[in-house]
């Protein structure tokens, strides 16, 4: 829908309102929801040209009619199982994942509470590109429907994309914005790549799906190893990662399950078989928790539908839209006309720039929010410490709507963050295998450098400890993107004086008992009360001898070790 905001307030009650009874037909809802201009069912967003790839068939924007072909289901999991169209796969994994999911049935109760805000929309984009509907499964194996969830490989959302495959299928990743996990994007683009990935493998879903997990060109090529060798090329004849092992089966253990849940005795959860969610076009930037407050959702409840959004203003020049629960529609327009009649702002977070004597504890204060809010709307480090010059996101408190906000906030493309930072020394330890040029490869550091600094001519010693760095200080500007630039950087006593004393604020951590020093625990349990005595005398026989010899401390034995 279009929000007029300042031009016709009027459209607010009367065209942006969800209006009629929606209808149980599976496919006629989204028609039944939609009301002209302003507001649409979880009915597909238009994707311009640049999110379509090329090779993209027919029958991927074929459309099911709702009435003739789509039978009437008041659940949706049984609408889900009658669209099931994979074929049977013989492999004893798929019996091991169907032996588990049946006996914790708590775990399908759930995902699916989880994902029953997303599944109305997936089964239609699915029934629209007429693919088979045990895909609406599968971000379960993926992400377990959580939309926020992020692997150790960097790939996000219900459909883990990592971030290069996102960047392919034109899922927008910013500061401000990661469609990755964009509910709607997100399943256009893993759909477009999925159909892709079964023309590529012959139209074969489980080698397709093989290929989502495992990369299609890992896939090609244990084909053409199959090949070579003369053996079946198909899904359970390859040779694949443990992982891939189990992906197919997991999903279609979980069809199986599905299929068969009355004879397994599984009371599967209940999911109206309607649209959960609509989708509310805009033309003006909005503070994220205003929104939530006139949807009449917690900030929680609301970024579950719209978890692409990375700060708290929305801002329309890079997300147009909103998500919002179908019955929360209504109430939300309403309470938006009412705010902007009464001229009161829709955005109070803005780029702010750090002076003098700022600090993230008195710009909160000066906001009405906490440091902990400033730190996580723009992405700092929990003990950062910025310093003037820094540009930030930050609330500024404002009666009446800022006429030039909507220039400033598509200009602000993320904080820029100034810092002091202090690094302690880096050493390294010389083994057999190092050689010059290998330690200094390793630290990024000339070979002249650490020769001068340590005093030798050709190779270091085995066992001979280097000071690859000195302890410094320095200025560091990180940009939105998180690239470091060091501004200007100081080296010497007055570093590691720094460094001492930012070592000194941490907290003590216990120390680690070397060998030697466990060896004394035994000697010490070794020893009968009856000669601690003599022990006692014979310590401070050698204290005595030690403080005769007073051997120096060498050059930095109390400087903390650093990695570079």
């Amino acid at each position: 829908m279009r929000l007029i905001l300042p031009l016709a307030i009027s459209l607010f009650i009367t065209g942006c309102a969800v209006t009629g009874q929606v209808s149980t037909d599976a496919g006629a809802v989204a028609d039944s929801v939609a009301v002209p201009s302003t507001s649409r069912a979880s009915a597909p967003a238009a994707s311009p040209a640049a999110r379509t790839p090329a090779g993209r068939q027919d029958m991927a924007a074929a459309k099911t009619p709702p009435i003739l072909e789509t039978p009437r289901f008041e659940n949706l999991i049984d609408r889900i199982v009658s669209g099931f169209a994979m074929p049977p796969l013989a492999h004893p994994l798929v019996e091991q994942h169907e032996r588990w999911i049946a006996r914790n049935p708590e775990y399908l109760n759930r995902v699916f509470e989880r994902g029953g805000k997303y599944l109305y929309h997936i089964v239609e984009e699915l029934e629209n590109r007429r693919m088979p509907t045990e895909l609406a499964l599968l971000p379960i194996v993926e992400s377990a429907f959580n939309p926020n969830a992020l692997s150790k490989a960097k790939a996000a959302g219900l459909w883990q994309f990592i971030p290069s495959t996102g960047r392919i299928y034109a899922l927008e990743q910013n500061w401000w914005t990661d469609e990755r996990r964009d509910v709607i994007e997100s399943t256009r683009a893993a759909l477009d790549y999925l159909q892709r990935l079964y023309e590529l493998q012959g139209n074969d879903w489980f080698l397709a799906l093989a290929s989502y997990n495992w990369g299609e060109g890992a896939v090609m090529r244990a084909r053409k190893r199959n090949e070579a060798a003369r053996k079946p090329t198909d899904y359970v004849s390859l040779k694949m990662p443990k992982e891939t092992q189990h992906y197919v089966p997991k999903l279609i253990a979980l069809r199986n399950v599905l299929s068969r849940s009355k004879e397994l005795g599984l009371n599967l959860p209940v999911i109206p078989n309607l649209p959960f969610f609509v989708v509310i076009d805009k033309e003006q930037s909005i503070d994220l928790s205003l929104a939530a407050k006139f949807a009449s959702m917690t900030v929680a409840e609301f970024t579950e539908l719209n978890p692409s959004l990375n700060r708290p203003v929305i801002t329309v020049t890079r997300t147009d839209r909103i998500i919002l629960p179908a019955d929360r529609a209504a109430g939300f327009q309403r309470q938006l006309q009412d705010h902007v009649s009464r001229g009161l702002p829709l955005v109070t977070w803005k780029p702010y720039t750090l002076k003098e004597n700022d600090t993230l504890v008195s710009l909160a204060r000066n906001a009405g929010v906490s440091a902990q809010d400033l730190i996580r709307a723009n992405s700092l480090k929990q003990n950062a410490r910025p310093l003037p010059g820094t540009v930030l996101l930050a609330p500024i408190s404002i009666d009446t709507p800022e006429p030039a906000i909507e220039t400033t906030l598509a200009k602000f493309t993320g904080s820029r963050v100034i810092e002091k930072e202090t690094l302690g020394p880096v050493y390294h330890r010389v083994t057999k295998k190092d050689t010059l040029a290998k330690i200094a490869k390793r630290y990024g550091v000339a070979a002249s450098d650490i020769r001068n600094t340590n005093h030798f001519e050709n190779e270091p010693a085995v066992g001979q400890r280097l000071l690859i760095r000195s302890a410094r200080t320095q200025t560091v500007v990180t940009d939105e993107r998180g690239q470091r630039t060091v501004l200007s950087a100081v080296e010497g006593p007055a570093a590691a004086m720094d460094a001492s004393a930012a070592a000194a604020k941490k907290p003590a951590t216990p120390a680690r008992k070397t060998g030697a020093a466990k060896g004394n625990d035994k000697a010490k349990k070794a020893n009968p009360p009856e000669k601690k005595k003599k022990t006692a005398e014979k310590k401070s026989s050698d204290k005595k001898s030690s403080e005769k010899k007073s051997p120096a401390k060498s050059p930095g034995s109390t400087q903390t070790q650093a990695s570079s």
